[in-house]
């Protein structure tokens, strides 16, 4: 037999390796100090309403210290060795333990004991929450409809909502084995809790949301009706403009739409899909336009070819190849992976998943990831028109005279660049706003200023690009011709040279 003081130092070390083992993934200022939790008879203690199990803490034999790790603790209906029934605990045999997931799918090997502690007890729903038991939502008949995450909140699919699922906190639910009788008056047991849901229909934004986008869409129809109707802005940079602004009232009508059939509850998944790739495309397409006019606006001032109406055609083809091209092949992708039937992951998009629209990660990736790419090369076109309309004014130092035609169309470029800087900062804004709310979606403060700018965006670019003195004569101008009235031979030649702007403007940069 071994001395006893062979005996004493190997226990030691076993007990020290025993908590280097169960204190290894601790940080030591984290360590918990639960000495003065109440001992129960089976070996577990119970320090501040939560059960430290046998074997999940250490005590110091020398000081009486009880240590351990802190872990997510989650709520337990009933103690261990009961099941909840009919608002009681009873006894029963089976061991309790529920299996865990990530954010998307079943770890293997992974128990709620093993990664959570527990603390035992029924919760309190305060107005406007009740309790109400999971597996019975919305439905007839015992359902398996959620389930327990690694971050200690509870899942749970709903079949009567959008987004077709909700995420409960840890003080808002309990979990245990529920006991009942099935048909045929036999005792069967099964994992389920026990959650605290709203009484009361929360309230949204959808209903002013849904106004404010319907009034910007207004003032967008009217810039591009004018825009249409004058003759005279049905050159490159008018086209451009009304294609950008139609994608954008395309996105905000669907938008809105979406959000008033949330309001009244009478959408389907289905539906919720075909609205989100309606609007992804639109609003990247108006994006992609954005990009457009920063190219071309760059485009006209290193003078790479003169404007004649056959090369503004073949140009603007191309243009929309490019701005309708490249948003059709990511809605495909978009799409494609909705319905490919691969499992859910963070880079999938989860539609039907995650309800109506982009969420999280995935709104990230596919709508603000291609919008953030062409915000940083619409910066690059202006910094790039920039310089070189200094070169330009450098060049030109002896023309500045108000009959110089070059000078004259320069200006007039200059103006047209500082127009999309606005439009461009206009939108930045927005989405600016955008990406805060999404983060912050309980702030309603965040969610005044978003409405608010929703309107101010249609008013804005009406404001940017109707309400000028240049359009208001050429509206009355217009007018007259409708009417039948003669125009004077000035106002003739003033119109003329308006409509061959792009022929002047490209032959002057390519001479400077």
């Amino acid at each position: 037999m071994l001395p006893a003081t062979k005996i004493f130092v190997i226990v030691f070390m076993l007990l020290s390796i025993i908590k280097s083992v169960i204190l290894s993934a601790c940080d030591e200022q984290e360590i918990l100090d639960i000495s003065d939790g109440e001992l129960l008879p089976n070996g577990d203690v119970v320090f501040d309403g939560v059960i430290y199990e046998k074997g999940d803490y250490f005590i110091n034999n020398v000081t009486g210290i009880k240590t351990a790790c802190p872990k997510l603790v989650i709520n337990k209906c009933c103690p261990f060795g009961t099941g909840y029934k009919t608002r009681q605990c009873v006894n029963i045999t089976e061991s309790f333990d529920a299996p865990v997931w990530d954010k998307y799918k079943l770890i293997e090997g992974a128990r709620a004991r093993e990664m959570f502690r527990f603390k035992i007890g029924k919760i309190n729903c305060t107005r406007p929450y009740a309790r109400v038991l999971v597996s019975q939502i919305g439905q007839l008949d015992w359902s398996d409809n959620w389930h327990l995450r690694s971050d200690g909140k509870l899942f749970i699919e709903l079949d009567t909502s959008i987004p077709p699922w909700t995420v409960q906190p840890p003080d808002k639910y309990c979990i245990d084995t529920f006991v009942y009788e099935d048909e045929d008056g036999k005792t069967q047991t099964r994992l389920d809790a026990l959650a605290c849901f709203l009484d009361e229909t929360p309230p949204n934004h959808f209903e002013v949301r849904s106004t404010c986008m319907l009034l910007s869409c207004a003032f967008i129809l009217v810039t591009v009706a004018v825009y249409a109707w004058l003759p005279e802005l049905r050159n490159m940079h008018g086209r451009v403009l009304m294609a950008y602004l139609l994608c954008i009232f395309i996105g905000f009508i669907f938008m809105a739409s979406m959000q008033i059939m949330l309001t009244i509850d009478n959408i389907t998944p289905d539906i919720c899909v075909v609205l989100t790739i309606v609007i992804y495309f639109a609003l990247e397409s108006a994006f992609f336009w954005l990009n457009v006019m920063s190219f071309d606006i760059w485009w006209t001032f290193s003078g790479k070819g003169g404007m004649t109406s056959k090369k503004m055609s073949k140009r603007f083809c191309a243009y929309s190849l490019y701005a309708f091209g490249v948003p059709t092949i990511l809605t495909i992708i978009l799409t494609s992976l909705e319905f490919s039937g691969l499992p859910p992951h963070p880079l999938l998009p989860m539609v039907r998943y995650q309800g109506c629209f982009l969420f999280g990660r995935s709104k990230l990736l596919y709508l603000y990831g291609p919008m953030f790419i062409l915000c940083l090369a619409n910066i690059v076109f202006f910094i790039m028109t920039a310089v070189r309309i200094a070169q330009i004014k450098q060049q030109t130092e002896m023309l500045k005279s108000k009959e110089s035609a070059m000078h004259d169309e320069h200006r007039k470029d200059k103006q047209r660049l500082l127009l999309y800087l606005k439009l461009f900062t206009v939108m930045g804004i927005n989405w600016i706003l955008e990406v805060i709310s999404a983060l912050y979606p309980d702030a309603d403060y965040i969610w005044c200023f978003t409405d608010a700018y929703n309107v101010l965006i249609g008013v804005t670019i009406f404001i940017i690009f109707v309400c000028k003195r240049k359009i208001f004569r050429l509206i009355k101008k217009r007018y007259k011709q409708l009417k039948g009235e003669p125009m004077s031979r000035t106002q003739t030649t003033s119109i003329r040279t308006m409509c061959s702007r792009d022929d002047v403007r490209m032959s002057s940069v390519k001479n400077s």
